[in-house]
């Protein structure tokens, strides 16, 4: 039994299809009853609860040899916190994955994750990864670059930066923020080897074949849905009080302060670390944006 937290989220959906589809028996944390629903179509057990609940993630972990780590928030919102969620919540997890005598824990960090306060997100994400390489147990912890897939969390927000702005794109100061964006497929492939007994008590850092700009990712986005933007470079003096306001009168704003903020650390690593650390060439970017043009 592999006991997964986040089992609903952008990873967790494709992490649970490849493990379901090779005959692991797979258990999920889950928030809402919709979300159960999704996760028992799935192929996987459930248990009701979130990641501050200690008692559901005990329940969780009942009988399983193995837990995947995948819940985290890159916003705030009400008592979902960076606090409560990323750090309180991992350690949630490691506390009770001790007491449960699990074999293997696998946690998901961030590169450019940083002991630094002033990048809330990212150091909320490095000392959660501190209280798992702290622990007894094996673990591997990965630390990827950008994600890329269906609902990808940058991908979504440059799609929804284009359908703010039909004639013209906002860039953030040069575009000249490095990333290193990696096929979730192919992290799902680096969990599985993790998961079989490789890298132990390691932290990888993954990503895929390019060092792209913030603004080559977004030319490849535009490409990718056969559209045309004038680009304009705003300085960041500009665009802090326009992400302050869109953070007071938007819901779900392209961008908030903290990822504005965010946006100063390149998230890069060699460009062959995952084939130097588990065989395979990943995915680049231009060949996995195909389901763009299909929306």
């Amino acid at each position: 039994m592999i006991f997964i937290t986040g089992g609903s989220g952008f990873v967790g959906r494709h992490l649970i299809k490849r493990l379901t589809d090779e005959g692991q028996k797979v258990r999920s944390l889950a928030m809402t009853q919709s979300e159960a629903e999704n996760l028992v179509r799935a192929g996987a057990e459930v248990v009701r609860g979130d990641i501050t609940n200690y008692e559901a993630i005990q329940t969780g972990m009942q009988n399983a040899e193995s837990a995947v780590h995948l819940v985290a928030i890159i916003r705030e919102r009400g008592p979902a916190t960076f606090e409560a969620v990323n750090v309180q919540g991992t350690m949630n997890v490691v506390k009770t994955a001790t007491e449960a005598g699990i074999k293997k824990l696998v946690h998901i960090a961030a590169l450019g994750n940083t002991p630094d306060p002033r990048y809330a997100y990212l150091n909320s994400k490095w000392r959660a990864a501190e209280a798992v390489r702290a622990l007894k147990l094996d673990y591997t912890v990965f630390e990827p670059s950008v994600l890329f897939g269906p609902g990808a969390g940058l991908i979504e927000a440059l799609l929804g930066t284009l359908k703010m702005a039909p004639f013209f794109v906002p860039i953030v100061g040069a575009g000249k923020t490095l990333f290193q964006p990696f096929w979730v497929e192919d992290l799902v492939s680096c969990i599985v080897r993790a998961l079989g007994g490789e890298k132990s008590r390691e932290t990888c850092q993954v990503g895929g074949p390019q060092h792209l700009t913030y603004e080559q990712v977004l030319d490849e986005v535009m490409a990718a849905k056969g559209v045309k933007r004038l680009k304009v470079h705003l300085p960041l003096w500009l665009m802090r009080p326009m992400v302050s306001l869109m953070g007071k009168i938007l819901k779900n704003p392209p961008i908030t302060k903290g990822e504005l903020k965010s946006l100063e650390i390149d998230t890069i690593t060699d460009l062959d670390a995952v084939e130097k650390q588990f065989g395979f060439k990943p995915l680049p970017l231009s060949k996995g944006l195909g389901f763009l043009s299909e929306d």
